[in-house]
């Protein structure tokens, strides 16, 4: 594919004017997972916006498809949490509260420790190497200066708990909300502020994973994914 998230910065919208457009059209069949994939990146690595519009005509053009497998792939990051249409207005980069990620971690705080448990056996095998793999990327990107591959191999590395659990409903539950986490942490550059400090917070949590002490790790769990601002928001499930 020719077009990258850097040519896509031309295809939103944020003042009602918008750049003109020189785009490589894309030779190859272009399918609506295709166009969902291009846009997911470059929603993901800060390229679109929060709150920008993503004006369909150009990109369809840019992109040399029409507007039907355009919509389809935008459908699937509507699905995703990641665009947002609205009535008469179009599509639009979705803004992710706190109070949204606040709830996740709600979730989080009482479904990640039942992963984890599920996935200790594993973790004493072959399904450790994922997680540390996932580590070790996230301390590359740290050392790199690289906040985008860094909350990536973030994601990877909770990820794998809930891979390694064997439920499916519980994998299921962590995809429907991972691309929304993922776009509150790109955008919430606070979060982030100390590349080592998060690869420092994941190491200390899987040490405490390794003790296999579920008390420990729950309690663990519910500092790692709350947050001072978080906490306030959702003092009241404590």
């Amino acid at each position: 594919m020719s077009l990258t998230s850097k040519d896509l910065a031309g295809l939103t919208d944020n003042s009602g004017g918008g750049p003109e457009l020189s785009l490589a059209r894309i030779e190859q069949k272009t399918t609506p997972g295709t166009v969902a994939a291009l846009l997911r990146a470059a929603i993901l690595d800060g390229t679109l916006q929060p709150g920008s519009q993503i004006r369909e005509i150009p990109v369809a053009a840019a992109l040399g498809v029409s507007r039907a497998p355009l919509r389809e792939g935008l459908a699937l990051l509507v699905d995703e949490g990641l665009v947002v249409r609205i009535p008469y207005k179009g599509a639009f980069v979705s803004e992710v509260s706190q109070q949204v990620v606040a709830e996740i971690a709600s979730l989080r705080r009482r479904l990640e420790p039942y992963a984890i448990e599920l996935a200790l056996p594993k973790l004493k095998g072959p399904g450790r190497t994922k997680v540390v793999s996932a580590l070790q990327a996230m301390a590359k990107a740290a050392d790199a200066g690289d906040q985008t591959r860094t909350i990536d191999a973030h994601m990877d590395f909770h990820r794998c708990f809930y891979e390694l659990s064997g439920h499916k409903l519980l994998l299921d539950v962590w995809r429907s909300w991972e691309s929304q986490l993922q776009l509150f942490l790109s955008a919430d550059h606070q979060s982030f502020a100390d590349l080592h400090d998060v690869v420092a917070e994941h190491e200390r949590l899987l040490s405490i994973i390794d003790t296999g002490d579920m008390d420990a790790i729950t309690r663990e769990v519910d500092r790692h994914v709350h947050g001072p601002e978080i906490s306030s928001l959702t003092e009241d499930d404590a």
